[in-house]
C-alpha cells in the first residue's frame, strides 16, 4: 500500500471488523473486513511545547448513548481544540488515566511515572517505546497511579502516541506546568526520535 502512494512521510492506520452482515448484536460470522487508511503526516517537533486541559473520565458510564465507546474521547478532543489545546487529560476521581487519543506520563525527581497497563487505559505503542528508552538510558521508571495534584506538580508532563511520539506540555488548564527537568526530557525525546528514524527510515527535515 505504501509503495502505491509515494515516498513521503505517512501514517498507516488499519482496522479489522468481524465481517459484513445484517444489523444485529451478535457477530455475523464469515470473513472479516480489512480497512486501511494512509495519509501524509510529518512527525511532530518534539521541542515544541503543547497545552493540555483536564476532563473527567466518564467513559463506559454512558449507557444512555447508543454508540461505540470512542464518543467520549471525541468529545474530549473537541473540548481541547475549542480551548486552544492539543490534548485532554482524563481523570477518575483524583487518578489520572490517559488522554483522549494519547497516553500521559510525568517525570518527578528523576523518575518516569506512567499509569499501569490495566482496564482503564489503552496500551499505546509509543508508551512501550518510552519505557524501553528509560531502561536503555538508565532512567528510573515505574508504572503506578498518579493523581491530578501530582500532574500539576510534575517536573515534566509528557504525552505519547504514534503520531506525536513524545511531546511535553507547558500549560494545563491555563496554568504553567513542567519545564523543571529539560535535560532529562530532551534525553528521552532524542532517544525516541533516533529510534524512530532508525526503524522507519524517516529523515528529519
Amino acid at each position: 500500500m505504501i509503495s502505491r502512494v509515494g515516498k513521503e512521510g505517512y501514517i498507516v492506520y488499519w482496522q479489522a471488523t468481524r465481517g459484513t452482515g445484517r444489523r444485529n448484536h451478535v457477530f455475523p460470522g464469515g470473513t472479516s473486513n480489512l480497512w486501511i487508511m494512509i495519509k501524509p503526516q510529518e512527525i511532530a517537533d518534539l521541542s515544541k511545547k503543547i497545552k493540555l486541559i483536564t476532563v473527567e473520565d466518564t467513559r463506559f458510564l454512558h449507557c444512555n448513548i447508543k454508540t461505540i465507546n470512542l464518543l467520549p474521547n471525541v468529545m474530549a478532543a473537541e473540548k481541547a481544540k475549542a480551548a486552544g489545546c492539543s490534548e485532554a487529560v482524563f481523570y477518575r476521581g483524583e487518578t489520572v488515566t490517559e488522554c483522549s487519543h494519547s497516553n500521559v506520563h510525568i517525570i518527578k525527581n528523576g523518575m518516569f511515572i506512567t499509569h499501569p497497563l490495566d482496564n482503564l487505559i489503552l496500551p499505546g505503542i509509543a508508551r512501550s517505546h518510552l519505557a524501553k528508552a528509560c531502561v536503555k538510558l538508565g532512567i528510573s521508571f515505574t508504572e503506578r497511579d498518579f493523581s491530578l495534584s501530582e500532574l500539576f506538580a510534575a517536573d515534566e508532563v509528557l504525552i505519547s502516541s504514534t503520531g506525536t511520539l513524545c511531546l511535553s506540555a507547558d500549560t494545563i488548564d491555563g496554568m504553567a506546568a513542567g519545564g523543571k527537568a529539560p535535560e532529562l526530557l530532551k534525553k528521552i525525546q532524542d532517544y525516541v526520535m533516533e529510534e524512530f528514524c532508525e526503524s522507519t527510515g524517516y529523515v528529519l527535515s
